[in-house]
């Protein structure tokens, strides 16, 4: 029941802002800086060769799924390497311009009213696959704790990462509502490591058929304030 509840984390891209915009930016101002400065890669990559070339990296090495920053270097790496640069330069200041453009993120409008509100009553975190960071955007005195998969080399739906959450704020799993817009990541996953899940949906898609029907789901951090708050 969610009267056990003392505890709210939240995914981060795509629950607290939409992802998709912000990672384009961040490529956009990469790939204006290598223009600037290493143009001989930008002559061997347009922008969508470049896009098309780290996902084909990603495929050829899936142990980057768990450390996105780190898949970010090695891609800058071998962008360097084949095109003659000083590879330690370019990952160094490459990843610099594409981490800064990646904190600037642009929040649904629900987020800062709601998540203080929400502060009053609960203690509040979040668990990360990606590589945004909680204090650069702005989130840092709302959330108590915070964990991303780069931290512990484990990323969701590894019940692992869960732990490592109730392992910080010192609680029982079943004491922590895990709120999310992934099926299984962000509701099946941390129900299977003892916690609550919420759904948010806020693309109005449908539940996938091949997954248990999620107990609780929002569209908005509002209406999560709303189901809470029947609780209290």
């Amino acid at each position: 029941m969610l009267r056990q509840i003392s505890i709210i984390a939240f995914d981060l891209d795509d629950t607290l802002w939409p992802c998709l915009p912000t990672i384009e930016y961040a490529e956009e101002a990469l790939y204006n800086w290598l223009v600037e400065h290493y143009s001989r890669i930008t002559d061997r990559y347009n922008r969508s060769d470049m896009v098309a070339r780290r996902k084909q990296f990603i495929q050829e090495n899936p142990r980057y799924a768990v450390n996105l920053s780190l898949m970010r270097h090695e891609f800058l790496r071998l962008l360097a390497i084949e095109s003659e640069y000083d590879a330690d330069i370019v990952v160094g200041q490459g990843f610099e311009v594409f981490f800064h453009a990646r904190q600037q993120v642009t929040f649904y409008e629900d987020v800062f009213p709601c998540l203080e509100r929400l502060k009053q009553h609960y203690r509040l975190g979040s668990i990360s696959n990606g590589n945004a960071s909680v204090e650069h955007v702005g989130l840092g005195h709302i959330f108590e704790h915070s964990v991303s998969a780069a931290d512990i080399n484990v990323a969701k739906p590894d019940r692992r990462i869960f732990d490592q959450l109730a392992d910080q704020f010192g609680a029982p799993p079943q004491s922590i509502l895990y709120v999310g817009d992934h099926p299984e990541y962000d509701v099946v996953a941390p129900q299977q490591a003892g916690m609550h899940s919420a759904w948010i949906n806020r693309e109005n898609i449908d539940w996938p058929s091949n997954l248990p029907e999620p107990k609780h789901r929002v569209n908005n951090l509002q209406e999560l304030e709303g189901l809470l708050s029947k609780y209290r």
